[in-house]
């Protein structure tokens, strides 16, 4: 008799599933959290904008490139504001091999936003990655 779980499925590696998880995590690390941080990078940092977002980067020597997020109430209510710092953190996650590296990176939302799905947001800061580095 084999030695399974009462769901049927037995044991499982989990070594197999583990292989690049770490590389995907966003870990408290990765984010800019301190005000300090943010009224630094944001003061000396290189301005660039999108039509729906601006950004600040600077270099920084921690060896990773860290995401700051600013979403005040002109871009929407709690929920949308929410919303955006999600699909933000989401796409940084999934993209970061592609930013500079060792890099502070700020976005800061401006009032449209809200309006932007998933897809469309995606898009727009794909645009802009390839286009400025």
């Amino acid at each position: 008799m084999d030695k399974s779980s009462s769901s049927g499925e037995g044991q499982k590696d989990v070594s197999a599933c583990q292989s690049k998880v770490g590389s995907f995590r966003l870990t408290k690390w990765d984010r800019i959290r301190l005000s300090t941080d943010f009224r630094r990078i944001i003061k000396e940092g290189a301005r660039y904008r999108t039509p729906n977002f601006q950004l600040r980067l600077l270099r920084n020597p921690l060896g990773r490139t860290r995401l700051g997020l600013v979403v005040g109430r002109k871009a929407g209510n709690a929920c949308a504001r929410n919303r955006i710092k999600r699909r933000l953190r989401e796409y940084f996650r999934l993209n970061r091999g592609k930013m500079p590296p060792e890099t502070d990176m700020v976005f800061i939302a401006l009032k449209g936003a809200a309006t932007l799905d998933t897809c469309r947001l995606m898009s727009e800061l794909d645009e802009f990655i390839r286009t400025k580095f």
